[in-house]
């Protein structure tokens, strides 16, 4: 049976809350500053609350959304401490309610939602004005010699797009508000407007064990067969436990902003 990119994650609950990095303050600090005011969000894809607990811990409300129950437990206990958070255990495709959010979030995770669906329900999910904010983070080998090495890996177990970051450079500059999804998704959608698409570097030490966990909770990998993900991983620990230092990688956030365009004004309310 085809397993589902999507539904793997819960299989590496741990490892993807050890090992993956949480978002930059200040990409916080502008979605709120965009979305404001912002009382109450609604988080698509929630996974361990990397993103949530930063918004969380602002004072604000949030609805959190995660289908997998492994994933949602763990959810629940980062978020134990903020009453104002309330978990579904459910799909954006499968949700509903009657009132409308301030804004919708979704970290790493709105590729995943249906794409004949998301833009609809999106719209379905704000209130007019209200603020969609997707953001993700890339993963660069900063050394280009180990990069290298671990693309090599890669191929030759058919790891393809693994998001790990061993690719290229193709993070660098900043980013274009056309150079890509989402964008060009809703450049002729009038229901949305105010487009912007911001960047944010960091860099993180990664030790052997991390790293693994990292790929561990990566799709690419989770997907392959069990004894090929065994055999890279034993390759790629024997790669990294020979060098000297903590492996060195640069982290890219891409942060896309819109809102929901207010309803055009009539003749008789102008009058």
């Amino acid at each position: 049976m085809v397993r589902e990119r999507r539904d793997v994650f819960g299989e590496a609950v741990n490892e993807y809350a050890n090992a993956r990095p949480g978002y930059p303050d200040d990409m916080i600090d502008d979605v709120l500053s965009y979305a404001d005011p912002v009382s109450e969000i609604l988080e698509v894809g929630a996974g361990t609350g990397k993103a949530t607990v930063s918004f969380a811990a602002r004072g604000i409300a949030m609805t959190c959304l995660e289908p997998d129950p492994r994933m949602a437990a763990r959810l629940a206990k980062e978020c134990a401490s903020f009453p104002h958070v309330t978990i579904e255990v459910t799909r954006l495709e499968n949700y509903s309610r009657p009132l409308a959010f301030d804004a919708l979030i979704a970290a790493q995770s709105w590729h995943w939602v249906d794409p004949a669906r998301r833009w609809d329900l999106a719209h379905e999910a704000l209130r007019n004005g209200g603020t969609i904010a997707l953001f993700w983070n890339k993963y660069i080998v900063a050394d280009d010699e180990t990069r290298r090495a671990l693309q090599e890996i890669d191929e030759r177990y058919g790891v393809v797009n693994a998001g790990n970051g061993v690719t290229s450079k193709e993070n660098e500059g900043e980013i274009e508000l056309e150079e890509g999804w989402p964008a060009y998704d809703l450049a002729s959608d009038a229901r949305f407007e105010d487009l912007v698409s911001r960047r944010y570097r960091r860099h993180l030490d990664y030790d052997t064990a991390t790293y693994m966990d990292l790929l561990a909770s990566t799709s690419g990998y989770r997907i392959l067969a069990d004894t090929d993900r065994d055999h890279l991983f034993d390759e790629v620990t024997r790669l990294l436990d020979r060098r000297s230092e903590p492996l060195t990688l640069n982290i890219v956030t891409d942060l896309f902003l819109g809102r929901t365009a207010s309803p055009t004004s009539s003749p008789s309310d102008t009058e």
